[in-house]
């Protein structure tokens, strides 16, 4: 038996394209506002966060109650841009999944979004996964291991028994905290922007089982 028994993966960017619908939602939301907010503020200081820390990020000089409504308004265009569009998971994600299930590995999906059941559900891979954590099921968001320790206890599965599948910052950032072999999904190809991760792909597609349990076996001899 090998080194890895579960893959945990992040929802939006990692297994269907709802970036750029978040992206969407945020500018209107920002923009209704009087904030200017582009790709950039969205990749660097929003993504992967919870709601609340996303829009601190950029209107840090607003009251608790205005940020609740703000993010209430967030929510609203998203949903409504997710009714409007015809949204599916990721062929290559699909291939993973299927590759990893074939060989007993546990599967589980750990999102900051209150979407990802919803979101899951619509693209038709909800019950692949033996646990979801959505932003329900956590207090402290992304950088914070939390929610990928919630991930693999609910799997009960250590955490260094787990690979990770993150496209944001503050993601990578959990999945090493959490101990974790962690790769980072960078599908506009920037790389760099991951270089945190324990190893950067732009396809889900280019991973293996065989791959993982190499990558796993130089990390913990490095430890």
């Amino acid at each position: 038996m090998g080194k890895i028994k579960a893959a945990i993966f992040d929802m939006d960017g990692v297994l269907t394209d709802t970036v750029k619908l978040h992206f969407k939602a945020w500018k209107k939301m920002f923009e209704n506002h009087g904030y200017k907010f582009e790709y950039e503020d969205y990749k660097w200081k929003v993504d992967g966060k919870p709601r609340l820390d996303g829009i601190k990020s950029i209107a840090y000089d607003v009251p608790e109650d205005k940020l609740i409504e703000m993010a209430e308004e967030k929510q609203r265009y998203f949903l409504e841009f997710v009714e409007q569009e015809n949204l599916e998971a990721f062929e290559d994600s699909t291939w993973l999944l299927n590759h990893l299930k074939q060989n007993s590995i546990k599967l589980a999906v750990a999102s900051s979004s209150k979407n990802t059941t919803k979101i899951l559900t619509k693209i038709g891979i909800y019950n692949m996964f033996d646990t979801v954590v959505t932003g329900y099921d956590f207090k402290k968001g992304k950088p914070d291991p939390e929610i990928f320790l919630t991930a693999a206890q609910r799997l009960n599965v250590n955490p260094k028994e787990c690979a990770v599948f993150e496209d944001a910052i503050d993601g990578v950032k959990a999945g090493i905290r959490a101990g974790m072999l962690t790769i980072g999904v960078c599908r506009d190809g920037q790389f760099d922007r991951l270089k945190e991760a324990h190893y950067v792909i732009d396809r889900l597609d280019k991973i293996s089982l065989e791959l993982l349990e190499n990558l796993h076996e130089k990390l913990f001899k490095m430890v």
